[in-house]
């Protein structure tokens, strides 16, 4: 497999439980790169900021429950956040192209239009995606237990859904989670 990395920032999106983040943290040891967790960045815009100006990300504040807003809600909520985080993820991934920081940065919160908003070379997306809604309750009841895991695969299978046709109508890279073993080197070989 070619190790010569092509790119500074690398976007790896996707839904909820299907195991991108096993992928992003393969890529970045097969890179040699580190990992930046769009959730650690949501929970930090949501500790400085206010509902008044992140509306989305601040939501679950109001005292709605995830499970009264249905699947298509809470596949909406995540939407909203993710381009309500979008300028916060540029300025991350800006940075990092002007001091050549090489990073992955990971998470469900990416929209697939905003990784088209770069003007340049140096950053890429890869946008993985799970068709099996067994599958992600297997990997949310192994990661975490609990019993509305059923009702997340359902959310995690919409948005998931509902990225790969954006991904397919833009021509954004998108590769299956599994197989596993061979997620590394199809991962690679979209970076080429």
């Amino acid at each position: 497999m070619n190790t010569n990395r092509n790119w500074t920032v690398l976007f790896i999106g996707g839904a909820s439980g299907i195991g991108k983040s096993s992928i992003a943290y393969e890529i970045a040891r097969f890179y040699g790169v580190n990992v930046l967790e769009v959730d650690d960045v949501h929970l930090s815009v949501k500790t400085v900021t206010t509902k008044n100006h992140f509306p989305a990300i601040h939501y679950w504040v109001s005292g709605v429950d995830w499970k009264d807003i249905g699947i298509a809600g809470n596949v909406n909520w995540l939407i909203d956040v993710s381009k309500e985080i979008s300028p916060v993820l540029k300025e991350l991934a800006n940075r990092h192209i002007e001091d050549k920081l090489p990073i992955i940065i990971e998470g469900d919160f990416i929209h697939p239009e905003f990784t088209l908003s770069f003007d340049t070379p140096e950053v890429k997306s890869i946008f993985v995606h799970e068709s099996d809604k067994s599958q992600i309750l297997q990997n949310y009841l192994s990661r975490e237990g609990g019993e509305l895991q059923h009702f997340r695969a359902e959310v995690s299978i919409s948005y998931g859904d509902w990225i790969a046709d954006i991904c397919k109508q833009k021509g954004i890279e998108i590769i299956e989670s599994r197989p596993w073993n061979t997620a590394l080197s199809r991962a690679v070989e979209c970076l080429l």
